[in-house]
């Protein structure tokens, strides 16, 4: 077994426990908090991540495909590329600060009639931004490293077990809602400092004031890809916390919260994604520096398929067992109106997905422009789309709008990686995960069909997962799911082991 399929799998393992713990927090919060109390941790983490994004400067981007450079030509204890990537992120996150306190008065016009509550705890985002800025340059630079697992046990984990006691904390009546909301604001913390004091202690953190040569010779090149992936990170990053802030501004917090629990369901099933893209994204680049474009093409297939089929065996999981388990965890009616949004929206992320690692390997191509470019005219159709239908439509409107844009902006992608580089990653299997998923929720959502949620559950969960894994295996619709299904038997000793 590869050292990248284990590290692959290792990492995915980490994120799911985190989406566990993330899951918990979740259910807890719709079940022990007001929905517009709940709703408020929700827009603050999505103003957070969108701050963030414009504090990074496109930093996170820049260190992926520079690094193979700097590696190649400079001994890591004397590159300055992580310390070029920390200057650059202090003076964005600084600006950035600055920019809050214009923003102010923006924020009390919009929200103070339906969502008074955010404008009360605005300033939070100071903190939430903070932590998670500096925590998502680490972690590009362990990314580079390869200690993605270590990664994503801090950023998926430890942030949602430091969630999940913060919870508990204040549903035993320890601290009142004003600490809690506080102490939330600083989470992110427990993900930084980990990562960090990590980082240290295994001597990769070096930090060097002197410019290098390499740096003097590339900055030219580094300056305008700085720029534009800052502009594509703002893009991105807004499109997909617009929903949540226009539904907390034009319906209130409590639906905010609804369309929250609906699009963590709907992340849980794009989790794979940060795994097997933290794994790829140094392999592309180097390929890229290479020019080796069947490896290119390796990447670009076998990250489509795997991808397509984790994303729609668990969304399969969830679809057959949500109103199952909001009837089990007795959580607030209101909840139960976001099933139709669910829909919408976990068939753009599988869509997204589907499609493998198409931005990675443009933006790390000679062409990374182009998707600057796409991300501008995204947002473009982005924001009136999504108002218009979240003004007429509500949380359904939501999904609708990103079921729309996602597949357009996703075509594009495909379209021109195959018009340019005579690349694309589908073929006969993609029919077969497509299908699979779709025969599996009939057949366990006809059979299965009792009076007690719980039961309904366990049998539906079971019959599901038996039979999309086996039709996997047999139809061998992943490489790396037969890889991994092999491995497992020769560590049970099943099989005798080979020389690989």
């Amino acid at each position: 077994m590869s050292e990248l399929r284990k590290k692959s799998i290792v990492s995915i393992v980490w994120t799911y426990v985190g989406f566990i713990f993330g899951a918990i927090n979740v259910f807890l919060s719709a079940r022990y908090l007001l929905p517009e109390h709940n709703g408020l941790t929700r827009v603050l983490l999505e103003m957070g991540v969108l701050f963030s994004a414009i504090a990074t400067f496109g930093v996170p981007t820049l260190l992926t495909k520079f690094y193979p450079y700097y590696s190649d030509r400079m001994d890591r204890r004397n590159s300055d590329l992580l310390t070029l990537g920390l200057v650059i992120t202090t003076v964005g996150f600084l600006l950035l600060v600055a920019g809050t306190f214009f923003l102010k008065p923006f924020i009390s016009r919009k929200f103070s009639g339906k969502s008074p509550l955010l404008v009360d705890y605005y300033y939070l985002v100071i903190p939430v931004t903070f932590f998670l800025t500096y925590l998502t340059v680490l972690e590009a630079h362990a990314w580079n490293l390869f200690k993605t697992v270590v990664s994503n046990f801090f950023k998926e984990v430890a942030f949602r077990v430091a969630n999940l006691i913060l919870l508990a904390v204040y549903m035993m009546g320890w601290i009142e809602l004003r600490t809690f909301f506080i102490s939330f604001s600083f989470l992110y913390g427990f993900s930084f400092f980990g990562l960090l004091i990590y980082m240290i202690s295994i001597g990769e953190l070096n930090i060097t004031f002197k410019i290098s040569k390499l740096t003097k010779r590339l900055w030219t090149k580094m300056l305008p890809y700085v720029i534009f992936m800052l502009a594509g990170n703002i893009v991105l990053v807004f499109k997909d916390s617009f929903d949540g802030l226009a539904i907390s501004s034009m319906h209130g917090l409590e639906y905010a919260a609804v369309f929250s629990l609906v699009n963590y369901m709907v992340t849980s099933i794009g989790v794979p994604q940060r795994s097997v893209v933290s794994i790829a994204f140094p392999v592309i680049a180097r390929a890229w520096k290479d020019k080796n474009m069947s490896k290119l093409a390796d990447v670009y297939t076998k990250t489509s398929i795997t991808l397509l089929l984790v994303s729609s065996f668990l969304f399969g999981l969830v679809w057959i067992n949500f109103d199952d388990a909001l009837n089990f965890l007795k959580l607030p009616e209101i909840y139960k109106i976001g099933k139709p949004a669910m829909l919408l929206l976990a068939m753009a992320k599988i869509i997204e997905l589907g499609t493998g690692a198409s931005g990675q390997i443009i933006i790390s191509s000679r062409k990374w422009k182009f998707e600057m470019y796409c991300n501008i005219l995204l947002l473009i159709a982005a924001v009136p789309v999504n108002y218009f239908m979240i003004r007429k439509y509500n949380i359904w409107g939501a999904g609708a709008a990103n079921l729309i844009l996602v597949t357009v902006f996703n075509g594009i992608r495909f379209i021109y990686l195959w018009y340019h580089y005579k690349l694309q990653p589908f073929n006969r299997k993609t029919l077969y995960g497509i299908a699979l998923p779709i025969l599996l929720v009939l057949i366990t959502t006809t059979l299965i069909n009792f009076s007690i949620p719980l039961l309904n559950i366990i049998l539906r969960t079971i019959i599901f997962s038996v039979g999309f894994v086996t039709a996997t295996l047999l139809l061998q619709i992943s490489e790396d799911a037969t890889g991994v299904f092999q491995t497992v038997k020769k560590r049970l000793g099943i099989v005798k082991p080979d020389t690989e």
